[in-house]
């Protein structure tokens, strides 16, 4: 028998309702992949519906300079019938004679729930614990119980986390790495509940969560670095209103993770170790590490700080990031006029200064919105990531080397920045010609200082709009960009791209049908030379027939020209797209519904 699985008579009722709710909804239906259903009122919902979408797309693309594409096509259906509330949505798709499909019996997973209560049933993912449970997919069943009107509050499962799976071999007892099941791993189950409690502002909640691996799920014969794994976490949230607004909210969770259940068993002292003794046997590859996150907040200023450990894991969560530490100082406020919001972090890893490298990190943002008058707004701000490296070399592990009497870390700092302004204007709805328009400029810059490496983009945009007679409306714009390069030891390079664009609208027979046009001219300088330019026309027509057919077609054509012999090519480029779909929503019982109402008034 394996000793890290709980006692069965513990898991006897959970596993009896869990059951229950199971057959159930085999009775009433198969769930699907991505829709919960809600039991509640379900004696006045409709007992069939079918919607979906039927849609066709051509286009063809002919480029002067090759990698053409003459003609290509796309046929796409969509149904989603639903049954008294459960949805089994199906997709076909027919593309280059390629054809793909989706159906919801891929991937069994029923999420049912009336009122307050919820459960999780078949292949499905519960969000418990960032520290412990954390959207890990587990094949088994779960429930939640949220009262509204009661403090407490319950959440719990019990499935499996990963199958057994031992990898192909190459007769040498060698793993293939070039296999598709070259990864070994043992059968992995896991049961977690989560108990909280909440009274006004003042919440409170413990999470348990254990998981283990099956050794006897897989046959001898096993890679030496593959071991059974056993994992405990205890976890809490906790958030406290102090004093008028002061609030205090947090996390916090302990892992104890036995890499190896085969290794003999020890009784150790401490206090982590008196703490999981009733859950976990302590062994020699037993460790315990810790992690928490706390966050004090008052009236739009807070102070946050998190912290976790290095080696800290939990089996419930399929990624995680440990070994670094955050702070971060935030300032938020809404003034008459003016919203202000600032903050400062910092993090750092290799806590313990035993990796390779280190890694500090320096992260600033502040933004200001100002609202001048119903007509006017501005809005600035500003961001400033600063990351500092230290590398340290192989040969400070060798201080007794005479070759090395004063050895150094390699360092690296990349200062990255950005900025952006903004002007904006729109006047009142109650003019003849409603206009809009604006100033933005934006900045962004990456250096790093080690090597003398830097590179600069700068944007700025002039823009108008204006609505004319009969739903014409106007815009236009003119742009400016430029880019400055330097490679470490040489010359910086600069590149601009100035033109303007003009972009119309105009919407007929009640904005069924919508015509566009955008025609634009970009020029291309390098240094004080110019390249070549970019002249783009872009047309489009789009009309929508009784709510349900959707037409669509779009014309666009490229001219590039060069000017004197550099690398830019002229050529040109000519794009056409034809588009149709239709929608559709079949519900017959919600019409005789609506009919025999229609008699009974009459």
């Amino acid at each position: 028998m394996n000793t890290c699985l709980f006692q069965p008579r513990c898991l006897y009722p959970f596993a009896r309702f869990c059951a229950g709710v199971f057959l159930l909804s085999l009775f009433l239906g198969t769930g699907t992949e991505s829709s919960a259903q809600d039991f509640t009122g379900i004696g006045k919902r409709s007992p069939f519906s079918l919607s979906g979408n039927v849609g066709a797309q051509a286009s063809s693309r002919l480029n002067s300079s090759g990698g053409s594409e003459p003609f290509a096509y796309l046929v796409s259906v969509g149904l989603n019938p639903v049954v008294y509330g459960f949805s089994l949505p199906f997709s076909f798709s027919f593309a280059d004679s390629r054809m793909s499909y989706a159906q919801p019996f891929s991937r069994l997973s029923f999420t049912p729930s009336y009122k307050w209560i919820k459960a999780y049933l078949g292949r499905t993912t519960m969000e418990m614990h960032p520290y412990g449970l954390s959207g890990h997919q587990f094949d088994g069943a779960g429930i939640s119980l949220e009262p509204a009107s009661f403090p407490l509050r319950f959440s719990a499962m019990y499935g499996r986390l990963a199958k057994a799976r031992k990898a192909d071999t190459l007769g040498s007892g060698k793993a293939d790495a070039f296999s598709s099941h070259a990864l070994s791993n043992y059968k992995r189950t896991a049961f977690a509940f989560k108990l909280g409690f909440s009274h006004k502002r003042q919440q409170l909640d413990l999470h348990f969560f254990k998981a283990c691996d099956h050794r006897r799920s897989l046959p001898g014969n096993l890679p030496e670095e593959l071991s059974p794994e056993e994992n405990v976490v205890l976890a809490l949230d906790f958030a406290f209103d102090l004093y008028r607004g002061l609030t205090l909210k947090g996390q916090a969770g302990v892992s104890a993770l036995t890499q190896d259940t085969r290794a003999d068993k020890q009784r150790r002292k401490g206090f982590w170790n008196g703490l999981m003794r009733p859950f976990l046997a302590s062994r020699s590859s037993t460790f315990f590490h810790t992690a928490f996150k706390v966050r004090l907040a008052y009236k739009g200023i807070s102070v946050a700080y998190e912290r976790v450990a290095p080696g800290y894991r939990t089996l419930g969560a399929a990624y995680f990031n440990q070994d670094f530490e955050n702070a971060v100082v935030s300032f938020t406020h809404a003034f008459k006029k003016i919203d202000v919001s600032a903050d400062l972090g910092w993090q750092r890893d290799d806590l313990e200064n035993t990796k390779s490298s280190r890694m500090n990190r320096l992260v600033g943002s502040a933004c200001v919105n100002y609202r001048i008058d119903e007509r006017f707004a501005l809005t600035a701000s500003y961001s400033n990531f600063t990351m500092h490296t230290q590398t340290k070399p192989m040969e400070l592990n060798r201080p007794d080397d005479p070759l090395v009497q004063d050895p150094d870390t390699v360092s690296y700092r990349q200062i990255s920045q950005q900025a952006s302004f903004g002007f904006n204007y729109r006047t009142g709805p109650h003019v003849r010609h409603e206009q809009h328009g604006g100033l933005e400029f934006s900045y962004q810059s990456s250096r790093e200082k080690t090597q003398k490496l830097f590179s600069d983009y700068f944007y700025a945009a002039l823009r108008h709009g204006i609505g004319l007679h009969d739903g014409y409306r106007l815009q236009g714009a003119l742009n400016f960009s430029t880019r400055i390069d330097k490679p470490g030891g040489r010359k910086a390079r600069f590149n601009y791209h100035v033109g303007p664009s003009l972009h119309g609208v105009k919407a007929f027979f009640d904005h069924t049908l919508n015509l566009s046009a955008h025609l634009g001219y970009y020029l291309d300088m390098d240094g004080s030379k110019t390249s070549g330019g970019i002249a783009d026309l872009r047309l489009r027509a789009a009309y929508v027939f009784r709510k349900a057919h959707e037409f669509d077609l779009q014309l666009s054509g490229k001219l590039r020209s060069a000017f004197g012999s550099g690398a830019f090519k002229p050529g040109r480029e000519f794009f056409v797209q034809a588009a149709y779909r239709y929608r559709f929503n079949y519900a017959p019982f919600v019409r005789k519904k609506a009919e025999k109402k229609d008699k009974t008034e009459d």
